[in-house]
């Protein structure tokens, strides 16, 4: 398994706490979202599926913040037959820290949203 790395091998030093909070989120509910996946699992799974699923990935417990993100995660994903109504709300109403899954053909994929401090 690859990894976007954490915001401590990403970030510049100085980069605020809550930039890399939500950094290390983005890279961490993928991971978890992909275990509750391979399991038949939605964004409506409990809290002890999540553990389990967070232990599978060899994750940290979660936080309240990075169980909403996995579910965000595991909603269903955006593709070109959802509506630009849904797509635009989203996208652009996304949390910090909280990906995206997004259907391109018969593949899917995560969008992370790493943030970036200039």
């Amino acid at each position: 398994m690859t990894s976007i790395g954490t915001a401590r091998h990403f970030q510049p030093h100085g980069t605020p706490g809550h930039v890399c909070r939500d950094h290390n989120r983005a890279v961490l509910a993928p991971a978890v979202a992909v275990e509750a996946l391979r399991q038949g699992l939605g964004p409506e799974l409990t809290d002890a599926q999540l553990d389990h699923c967070a232990e599978l990935a060899e994750r940290n417990p979660l936080s309240d913040t990075s169980r909403a993100a996995v579910r965000t995660a595991l909603e269903p994903a955006l593709s070109v037959r959802s509506s630009p109504a849904a797509v635009h709300h989203r996208l652009f109403t996304l949390t910090p820290g909280h990906p995206l899954r997004v259907r391109v053909g018969d593949t899917e994929y995560f969008l992370v949203p790493i943030p970036i401090t200039l």
